[in-house]
């Protein structure tokens, strides 16, 4: 089996192909959510791009109306101008024959040339107006319209066009401009509906593209961690003796919520952030060739700022990564070993360490502020000068003629838009490589072989809990036979060396021997928790590896000497969510003598266990282990040291349930106190990983071998 190694440190890498085509195929089961979602981003995307320019159509059609009055038949002249920008400019207001009104919005499509050339042929007028359409008048402002037009200040194109110009428009007062304006004042109207329509639908849009993203990603997630889980329980134990627990809880928890946090804060909004990007390049560049370029001379500094920030950003979120994972793991240590710390007094010693490593910590931390701290300032330093910018040379442009100033409104929005993203680069980058170092320790866990008759199962397949696979295999009887097994944790080191014995079926076989001896390991190669190196085990004849394992595992009960309770019920502990039959619980309640104290419980059966059994003595527990191996009615019985540590009057009930449950089932029995096993049907010796004696008490006492010596040892220390 390959180990599974964990690096503390990460490389900081944005992009992994492998975690990509990971969560790609979590991803793909919800395509309809991923298609939403990319939806959704459209729109609220062109309702971002067009609220700033229908903001320049209102100032430029409806508020300000400046233009100048142009030649028809210049427009036309292929010698003069572009045949296209000719047809562009007729898009006008026809004020006779001969003439069109053209907003100065459109003239912005002109280059310096030429609009000098056409301003010198006669094409273009080189007096600016302002257009006033269907005016609601009384004879006052007749009278002035009348005279501004002898003075030269007003031009009068029937039905109800008046072309008026800056100091003309200053002749009216206040109420009058208004009744002048009262047509524009009611379109003016509309397009506020308009724009409160559009924020509506973007609300709308956001809303929803919110609800399918989270769809997306919680489902996604949801089958992640489903499956990651049952790798985790897939895999052999010697997995488990060599890699911490809590790091294994992070990948199911930590992990996968960081890459949750990238769909949901960076995945979609990214692709939402480029598309907004190109859009507004986009318009800015065909709106104002000139005040584009004055915008993108920012770029290269942005495109330099940000690689030097993604560089220092991932050299400091590696070091960050590596002193969380060392205050971590010093924390799992102190708080897993506090009484050692409190019995040796090292409380002190302790908290300074701990203060060191918090320190180093707290300056890599700050390290990352500082990176941060100019990155985010920079950018607004940038988005500020092209703000500088855009209005110097806009007011220039304007002043010339040649632009409009909603034009120069709209690139100040836009501007504001296009940086806003830019500044969030700092957060999605922190996400993307915390997201993308999760993904590759989930992938490194998920690249680690899972027992071959436990593959690891997508939840959308369906596998029965029950392990009804194997329902047609009939269940192992109980003989067990070793035959010249050798086996060894680490290579070249060997715990059981040719051991060989047999366990009829019914009956009882104890092993014994000192600390190290082998004598728990024969019990983990019975039940497949490993597999011997040399030999064979058999049941019923059959080699163990031919029984499902499922099977295997299902007709063999063991208890051992550290009890493991769940934080559930007594109940939830006994049948382990097996279908619950009322008759056989309270019968192995009642034989392994837990009946007496789940009675004395406030909730009975119902009490909810602490972690670990906490609130139970050592012998309560053993009694609740012997009481679970009983509910399952287990054809083949492993006791592993079942007895140790437990007071006399505690013992007695234990040995007392042994005596039930041993009785018309193969047993082997793993003991330190001898006392125990003296009614055995046979003894094996068991010194240093080879079977010494093996007969039943009488015959070994007489021997007066290693049996002799570790009784008469026992007993002469009573």
């Amino acid at each position: 089996m390959t180990p599974y190694h964990e690096e503390e440190t990460v490389n900081g890498r944005l992009f992994n192909r492998d975690v990509a085509s990971m969560l790609l195929q979590y991803v793909c089961r919800y395509k309809k959510y991923f298609a939403v979602s990319l939806g959704l981003v459209v729109v609220i995307t062109a309702a971002t791009l067009s609220i700033p320019y229908i903001s320049k159509i209102v100032i430029d059609r409806l508020i300000v109306k400046q233009g100048t009055v142009v030649i028809a038949a210049g427009l036309r002249n292929g010698a003069l101008i572009d045949p296209k920008v000719g047809k562009r400019l007729s898009r006008g207001i026809r004020l006779a024959d001969s003439a069109l009104f053209v907003p100065q919005s459109l003239l912005s499509i002109l280059s310096k040339t030429e609009f000098e050339r056409l301003k010198r042929k006669g094409v273009i007028g080189s007096e600016r107006y302002t257009l006033i359409e269907s005016p609601t008048t009384t004879s006052a402002i007749e009278a002035k319209l009348r005279l501004l037009a002898a003075e030269g200040l007003a031009l009068h194109y029937p039905p109800e066009i008046h072309l008026v110009t800056p100091p003309g428009l200053r002749r009216f007062t206040m109420s009058e401009l208004l009744m002048l304006r009262a047509d524009d004042l009611q379109r003016i109207g509309r397009y506020v509906l308009l724009i409160i329509c559009i924020f509506s639908v973007q609300f709308l849009a956001s809303y929803g593209q919110n609800i399918a993203l989270s769809g997306l990603s919680q489902n996604a997630m949801r089958d992640l961690r489903c499956d990651l889980f049952a790798h985790v329980l897939s895999l052999e134990l010697p997995f488990f003796d060599t890699n911490p627990i809590g790091k294994l809880v992070n990948r199911v928890t930590n992990d996968i919520e960081a890459l949750n946090e990238m769909f949901s804060s960076v995945l979609i909004t990214f692709f939402q952030d480029a598309l907004i990007l190109a859009g507004i390049a986009a318009v800015m560049f065909s709106a104002s060739i000139t005040l584009g370029l004055t915008v993108a001379v920012t770029f290269p500094f942005l495109v330099v700022i940000t690689v030097a920030f993604r560089f220092q950003a991932r050299k400091a979120y590696r070091t960050i990564r590596t002193r969380i994972a060392a205050l971590n793991a010093f924390l799992n240590e102190n708080i897993s070993g506090i009484r050692i710390v409190r019995i040796f007094v090292q409380e002190a010693k302790q908290i300074g360490r701990f203060e060191a490593i918090n320190r180093s910590l707290f300056d890599a931390s700050m390290k990352q502020v500082y990176v941060y701290g100019v990155f985010r300032p920079l950018i607004e330093l940038f988005r500020w000068c092209a703000i500088a910018a855009v209005i110097c040379i806009g007011a220039r442009l304007i002043v010339g003629g040649r632009i409009s100033y909603g034009l120069v409104v709209m690139f100040l929005s836009y501007i504001g838009t296009f940086f806003e993203p830019l500044g969030d680069l700092a957060e999605k980058f922190d996400i993307l490589q915390s997201a993308t170092a999760a993904g590759e320790k989930i992938l490194g866990l998920f690249s680690t072989p899972a027992a071959k008759e436990f593959p690891t199962a997508s939840i959308t397949e369906k596998v029965s809990s029950a392990g009804n696979v194997d329902d047609h295999t009939p269940m192992p009887e109980g003989e067990v036979r070793f035959e010249n097994v050798w086996f060894a944790y680490k290579p070249g080191e060997w715990v059981l060396k040719d051991v060989s014995f047999l366990l009829p079926k019914n009956r009882t076989i104890a092993v014994v021997g000192e600390t190290g001896s082998g004598k728990t390991t024969i019990a983990s190669l019975l039940t497949r928790l490993y597999t011997p190196q040399k030999g064979i085990i058999s049941i019923d004849g059959k080699p163990i590896g031919s029984v499902p394992l499922r099977r295997l595992r299902r007709s063999i009960g063991m208890v051992m000497q550290d009890v493991f309770l769940f934080s559930r019920s007594v109940t939830e502990n006994i049948t382990l969510d097996a279908p619950f039959d009322r008759t056989a619980f309270d019968a192995a309640c009642r034989l392994s003598h837990c009946d007496r104290f789940i009675g004395s419980l406030r909730r009975g059966a119902d009490e909810p266990v602490m972690e670990r059994g906490a609130t139970f003595s050592a012998g309560e527990r053993q009694l609740l282990a012997l009481a679970r191996a009983l509910y399952f009615n287990p054809s083949i019985l492993i006791l592993d040291e079942a007895t140790s540590n437990i007071d006399t009057e505690t013992e007695q009930l234990i040995q007392d349930a042994i005596a039930h449950l041993i009785r018309g089932r193969t047993s082997l029995v793993i003991a330190h106190r001898l006392s125990t096993i003296r009614s055995a049907d046979s003894i094996i010796v068991l010194d240093r990983g080879k079977i010494a004696e093996q007969g039943d008490h009488a015959a070994l006492i007489a021997a007066k071998g290693i049996y002799y010596n570790l009784y008469s040892l026992q007993f002469e220390a009573v």
